[in-house]
C-alpha cells in the first residue's frame, strides 16, 4: 500500500507535536515483502509472508517559530519509538488516518541556491499500522464532556485495540485540575450502556506537552466508540488535546 497526500488540509502528529502547519506533503507505504525459501530440491520458487513495514515520509519548510519543526526534527526526532500520526482528511474528530510507532532513519536538509530550505523526515516502522479514528480533539476544553459517538467497528481476537492521547501543550489558566480521558465502546450509539475500554493516565496543572499509548487485547464485539473527558477540581485550568483510537493485527 502506498499513499501520498498534498496539500495543507492533512493533520499530522508526532507524540505530543502537532506539525500539520508547516509540512507541506505527507507519503505513507507499508508493505509485507515475501520472502524466498526455496530450496535446491525444489521445482518453482518458494516464498513466504515476509516482515510487515512501513514508512511515513513528511515534507516542511524551515520553521524556528512555533512548533518549531526546525527543532522538533533535527534535536528530539533522533530517539526511538516514536508515535507518528497522519490524518489525510485533517484534524477532524471523526476522520480516519493511520498511527504507527517508528524509528527515524533520515532528516535531509535540502536546498538549493536560491530556493527555500526544505526538511524532509522519514519515520520506519517495523509493526502493523494502526488503522486509526480521531475522536475527540479541543484546543481549550475546561470541563467534563462525553464525545460523539463513531461507528469504529469491533476488535477481533486476533487484534489489539490502541488508544493515543495527546496533550499538545501545557494547561493554560490557573488553580488545580485533574484530567482524565477513557474510551468507552457500546453495542449501539444510544446513550447509557458503555463499557469503559481503555483510561490513559491522569494530566493535571503541572503537566508539559505529553503523549501517552494505551493497548487492550480483543475481542470486544462492541462496535460504537467514544471518548469521554473528565475534569475535576477547583482551578480553571484548560487543555489541549488529541485522542484516537485504533485497532492493529496482533
Amino acid at each position: 500500500m502506498s499513499v501520498r497526500i498534498l496539500g495543507k488540509s492533512v493533520a499530522h502528529y508526532v507524540d505530543e507535536f502537532d506539525l500539520s502547519g508547516v509540512s507541506n506533503s505527507a507519503e505513507i507505504e507499508a508493505s509485507e515483502s515475501p520472502a524466498e525459501v526455496t530450496a535446491f530440491a525444489d521445482t518453482d520458487a518458494t516464498f513466504v509472508e515476509g516482515k510487515y513495514t512501513f514508512r511515513f515520509n513528511i515534507q516542511g519548510l524551515l520553521s524556528s517559530a512555533s512548533p518549531n519543526y526546525d527543532g522538533e526534527m533535527f534535536i528530539d526526532l533522533t530517539s526511538s519509538q516514536r508515535r507518528v500520526g497522519v490524518y489525510p482528511g485533517g484534524g477532524t474528530a471523526g476522520n480516519f488516518g493511520y498511527e504507527g510507532r517508528s524509528n527515524i532513519t533520515r532528516a535531509p536538509r535540502v536546498v538549493d541556491k536560491g530556493a527555500v530550505l526544505a526538511l524532509n523526515v522519514e519515520w520506519l516502522g517495523d509493526q502493523p499500522l494502526v488503522r486509526s479514528q480521531l475522536m475527540y480533539l479541543a484546543t481549550a476544553v475546561s470541563a467534563t464532556v462525553n464525545g460523539t459517538k463513531y461507528q469504529h467497528g469491533s476488535v477481533a481476537a486476533a487484534e489489539t485495540l490502541v488508544g493515543v492521547i495527546r496533550l499538545l501543550a501545557a494547561p493554560g489558566g490557573a488553580g488545580s485540575n485533574d484530567l482524565v480521558v477513557t474510551i468507552q465502546s457500546d453495542a449501539d450509539s444510544i446513550a447509557g450502556g458503555e463499557t469503559t475500554r481503555l483510561t490513559f493516565a491522569t494530566i493535571n496543572q503541572a503537566s508539559v506537552a505529553l503523549h501517552e499509548v494505551v493497548e487492550l487485547a480483543g475481542a470486544v464485539t462492541d462496535t460504537w466508540w467514544r471518548a469521554v473527558v473528565t475534569i475535576t477540581g477547583a482551578g480553571t485550568r484548560t487543555f489541549s488535546i488529541v485522542v484516537a483510537i485504533g485497532t492493529r493485527a496482533t
